[in-house]
């Protein structure tokens, strides 16, 4: 392959134009010095030829093109700073003089015809900017692409694998549309199949921006079919970044939602038969019609014939046409509705390939891709098909029912299946008691500061981390008691007919969740709460001081309505109204004061108990509302030692009294090393450069008052030659104005005279 290059760049070589053959060489002379050169006297003459190079192909990439070879070659160089600087130097390069289009290799056809010099040197350049490109893109693959390198690439020089990803993130980003587009996505997607990658942030972002930037959806959909195909090689033991860059996904709902909401054609055994007989009749007469066709084009060829179909000419213009609409970039709606619907077949493809990982027998370790699909399944729900929602909604039955899941993820699952129903999922006839009976005996587990109700402080799960990643890249990096609240309000809030006992045993556990709850959980619970209490009427029995209704209520139940919730007191308001968080004790009040019939005023603020929790939450570690800080007096106060030093009293402070010298030097002349002897000569020696440091203290604050004086007098000083300056420069000015005046008015006075003398003469003639 190398000599096949150097033959083709000898042939090149000859056909260059003077100038071009003149950069070369410099760029050979230069080389040849640098090789005796030492390292870094050599990285500086790269830098700056780098420099000269790439500018002059950025200001004219027609004509000067050729010169990017030299600077390909420093991309495989052996020195990794040189090789780092080429190939960011390249990018940035390709960045600017790549076309906006798909370069398309010309045929043989088109290489025989005579064209114009102007159509052969775009011809030249866009061939040698894409073998160019085509070289740079596969060291960057063999330097930073997921999977390792082979043994006969180990030896030969190359970026580092960072630089070398940045750049295939650079090129998908700026460059979609472009060649070897392929090869790039292949080189970072495998960099997503490691749970704890670094760098697949970095990957899952580039993809984001490129699926952001895509138009026509051909990206997007080769991105969603690779990552799928990972996520399946893998079992779902991916990071959990490598799902979210599909969340930026545009789907054109009037054409989807239309199809989503279609009802499946209920027929009988028999009008099923008689379908599948009339699409088997349908396809045999389309392939004898396409036979036949065929064998008579065949012996129309043997007679001479040629059919004006398979002219090159209707070839041409049909490619023509495929081009043009590829560079206006519109699509008709036969393409667009042919290519959303894969996007979005191969979008939920990959969400339920997880769900049946986790329901199955062995699950992925840690779940790591359980919340980015559920995030995506809820943002996209009102696109899926009805015929899938019933058993969709038993996947997640199965979920919660099972182990396999952490709480925040059933939370997550909680409020999918929530979204599901409530979009045109509604048809469907779903008993949500389960899903009722999950969310209450979340609430009955103990809350664990940070990690909200029912933290896995027990539980090691090796993906407790990754889960929480993927909480905060899925979720919007919601804290996970905002999660909780915004299940409940879904659930509770955002159907009209559920059970009174029911509501009424959920009321009373989220008052007993918001003792031991962190703040923000604590008002978002009460918020809930509250709006239970006033869309249900009859659950304000839970107000009065003495139980009400029937039976006794069993805190201990995890069934919503075996727990008979309207036998129940809310005493924990009474608690709660004294709680340390003002934001709590407001809502516990609000709560506590509501009337037990009757309309209910609106509540305090505009903020739903989700946003509520949000807002006060503290699992940052910071206070909301943030606690003012204290207020300065005027005067410091100082300690005993500083007002006796200060005050001249340094004798009675640092040296010790007679008494006490005279036990010193008795329990010296004993034993110069007791312990009572060494513990005084510490103490007064502490106490002396505590002193000394007092001392010193008072005289820099004397220095620093006596600056800023002498700043000031200098300030002042300053001013006052400025003013004075100012004042002498307009008397000047009046001056010189007065003797300009004088001088004038003396001008005017002897040409008056000589008129006056003319008029005088002229008279005395007359």
């Amino acid at each position: 392959d190398e000599e096949e290059e150097e033959e083709e760049e000898e042939n090149s070589e000859d056909d260059m134009d003077p100038a071009t053959k003149a950069r070369l060489s410099q760029a050979r002379a230069a080389i040849a010095l640098e090789e005796e050169m030492s390292a870094d006297e050599r990285r500086e003459s790269v830098k700056a030829r780098l420099g000269a190079t790439c500018q002059g192909v950025m200001e004219d990439p027609e004509g000067k093109w050729l010169d990017l070879r030299e600077v390909c070659k420093l991309c495989e160089d052996r020195d990794g700073a040189v090789a780092r600087l080429a190939a960011l130097s390249m990018v940035l390069v390709f960045k600017d003089v790549c076309p906006g289009y798909r370069i398309r290799p010309p045929t043989q056809k088109e290489l025989a015809m005579k064209v114009s010099k102007e159509t052969q040197k775009l011809r030249d350049f866009e061939a040698g900017l894409l073998k160019m490109y085509g070289n740079f893109v596969r060291v960057l693959v063999r330097c930073g692409g997921g999977k390792g390198k082979s043994r006969s690439q180990r030896g030969k020089g190359g970026p580092d694998s960072a630089t070398a990803l940045r750049c295939l993130c650079v090129l998908l980003e700026s460059l979609p549309h472009f060649n070897y587009r392929t090869d790039v996505l292949s080189a970072l997607v495998p960099h997503l199949s490691h749970v704890d990658s670094a760098a697949a942030d970095a990957v899952a972002g580039s993809i984001a921006n490129a699926i952001k930037a895509d138009m026509q959806g051909d990206t997007t959909l080769e991105a969603l079919h690779m990552v799928a195909q990972l996520v399946k090689q893998n079992r779902c033991c991916c990071h959990p970044a490598a799902l979210s860059p599909f969340l930026e996904i545009r789907f054109d709902e009037g054409i989807l939602a239309l199809e989503a909401q279609k009802a499946p054609e209920v027929l009988s055994r028999k009008q099923n038969r008689k379908k599948r007989a009339d699409e088997r009749e349908m396809i045999r007469k389309a392939r004898a019609e396409k036979e036949k066709k065929k064998a008579e084009k065949e012996r129309m060829k043997s007679f001479g014939h040629r059919d004006d179909s398979d002219s090159e000419e209707e070839d041409l213009e049909a490619q023509l046409e495929r081009d043009m609409g590829e560079a206006s970039g519109r699509m008709d709606n036969a393409q667009k509705k042919k290519m959303q619907s894969r996007m979005l077949e191969a979008t939920f493809e990959m969400y339920f390939r997880v769900l049946k990982n986790a329901a199955g027998a062995n699950p992925a370790r840690g779940l790591p891709l359980m919340t980015p699909a559920l995030v995506g399944l809820g943002k996209f729900t009102h696109l899926i098909s009805v015929t899938f929602m019933a058993d969709l909604m038993e996947v997640f039955r199965q979920l919660l029912a099972g182990d396999a899941l952490t709480t925040e993820q059933k939370a997550r699952c909680l409020l999918t299946a929530c979204e599901v129903l409530s979009g045109h999922g509604e048809a469907l006839q779903v008993d949500t008691g389960e899903f009722h009976r999950q969310l209450y005996a979340m609430l009955g587990q103990p809350s664990s500061g940070s990690s909200g109700w029912g933290g896995d402080s027990g539980d090691s799960r090796d993906g407790s981390e990754r889960n929480d990643a993927a909480n905060n890249a899925g979720s919007g990096n919601a804290d996970r008691g905002t999660l909780r609240i915004r299940a409940l309000q879904r659930f509770l809030g955002g159907y009209s007919h559920v059970d009174q006992g029911r509501v009424a045993a959920f009321a009373k556990r989220l008052a007993g969740a918001a003792l031991c709850a962190e703040p923000g959980e604590a008002v978002g619970a009460l918020g809930v709460s509250r709006q239970l209490l006033a869309s249900y009427p009859r659950t304000r029995c839970l107000l009065e001081n003495e139980r009400v209704g029937t039976g006794v209520f069993d805190p201990h139940v995890d069934d919503p309505g075996a727990a008979v919730g309207l036998a129940a007191v809310l005493w924990d308001l009474a608690l709660l109204r004294h709680h340390y968080h003002p934001a709590v004790a407001a809502a516990a009040d609000e709560v506590a004061r509501m009337p037990l019939a009757g309309a209910v005023p609106p509540a305090l603020g505009s903020h739903a108990p989700a946003e509520l929790a949000r807002l006060h939450s503290t699992t940052r570690g910071d206070f909301r509302p943030a606690i003012p800080p204290p207020k300065v007096g005027k005067r410091a106060k100082t300690s005993v030692l500083d007002r006796q030093t200060s005050r001249g009293g340094e004798a009675n402070v640092l040296t010790p009294g007679d008494e006490l010298a005279r036990i010193i030097a008795s329990e010296n002349n004993r034993d110069p090393s007791a312990p009572v002897v060494a513990a005084l000569r510490r103490h007064f020696a502490e106490t002396r450069e505590f002193g000394v440091n007092a001392g010193l203290r008072a005289e820099v604050a004397r220095l620093r008052r006596m600056s800023i004086k002498a700043r000031e007098r200098a300030e002042e000083r300053r001013a006052a030659e400025k003013a004075e300056k100012a004042e002498k420069a307009e008397k000047a000015a009046k001056k010189a104005e007065k003797a300009e005046k004088a001088k004038r008015a003396v001008a005017n006075g002897g040409a008056g005279e000589k008129v006056r003398a003319k008029k005088s003469k002229k008279k005395v003639e007359a």
